[in-house]
């Protein structure tokens, strides 16, 4: 986790488990805006889709757009 946060932009990070735990853990401590679990990056139709950091915004895209205030963030979890 330090590593992956260890950089300047925070769009996507993946983490590959089964662990529940592991995947709430990462969740709490990742600065990324989407994470997904057991898949590649894509994002979910309809879903929320923007960065932290120097990634941007984004997430502007309907009712989403005044949740970025709030540090929304979005797991895409295939188990």
């Amino acid at each position: 986790i330090a590593l992956a946060n260890d950089c300047e932009y925070g769009l996507t990070s993946s983490i590959f488990t089964n662990d529940a735990n592991t995947v709430a853990r990462a969740m709490t401590a990742f600065k990324f805006g989407e994470t997904y679990v057991n898949r590649e990056h894509f994002e979910a139709m309809q879903g929320f889709h923007a960065g932290w950091r120097k990634s941007g915004v984004g997430g502007a895209d309907g009712k989403h757009g005044l949740l970025e205030y709030l540090g929304t963030r979005a797991v895409y979890w295939q188990h």
